[in-house]
């Protein structure tokens, strides 16, 4: 149960992060310019993207392993 809280906080965290680094290059994009703290919003989002990919999305890791049919569960289902 302490897992899911903890991986909940971490996504939510990432997903804060993400929407005010992108904010950030977008308001650079359209000609702000960008301070220290958006500087480092900035350059994290590459770093933001990997982790959510790798950790929080349903392709990352120990997640989809089972796609090629040989799971057990599948097995049992044929």
């Amino acid at each position: 149960m302490a897992r899911r809280i903890l991986t909940l906080l971490f996504a939510f965290a990432a997903m804060v992060l993400g929407i005010e680094g992108i904010r950030r290059a977008v308001d650079w994009w359209h000609g702000t310019l960008p301070g220290p703290l958006d500087f480092v919003l900035i350059a994290s989002l590459p770093l933001i993207g990997w982790l959510w990919w790798r950790y929080l999305s349903p392709f990352g890791k120990g997640r989809g392993q089972c796609l090629d049919g040989t799971c057990a569960r599948d097995a049992d289902e044929k």
